[in-house]
């Protein structure tokens, strides 16, 4: 009920302002063929708490969950305009120098 704040569930503030602390550290740069410049964390820079989020989806559904978090809207209109293998060479090129790779943890390697 409205106003009856003790029985809802403490919001989460945004993930956003972490993203943003953690663009401070090392980035990524990717120019599309566009032109326009994508500015990344490195993907071992990403936010565990994004990581955590999306470590059940499937490849493909992690790679844009983590990219339309970490995105802005005007980077998102460009990324939209890329093929597949434009995409693939992004997130290749993402992933090349990385320490971790989509869809992959220690947490996951213990089967």
């Amino acid at each position: 009920m409205p106003g009856d704040a003790g029985n809802h569930p403490r919001a989460l503030p945004p993930l956003f302002p972490t993203c943003e602390r953690f663009l401070m550290l090392e980035k990524f740069h990717h120019t599309l063929p566009d032109g326009h410049q994508i500015t990344l964390p490195r993907f071992e820079n990403v936010p565990v708490g994004l990581i955590r989020r999306t470590r059940k989806l499937v490849g493909v559904d992690q790679a844009f969950t983590i990219l339309e978090e970490l995105l802005t809207e005007d980077d998102l209109t460009h990324l939209d305009l890329l093929d597949r293998n434009q995409f693939n060479e992004l997130v290749t090129a993402w992933r090349d120098g990385s320490e971790i790779e989509l869809g992959e943890s220690t947490a996951s390697s213990s089967s």
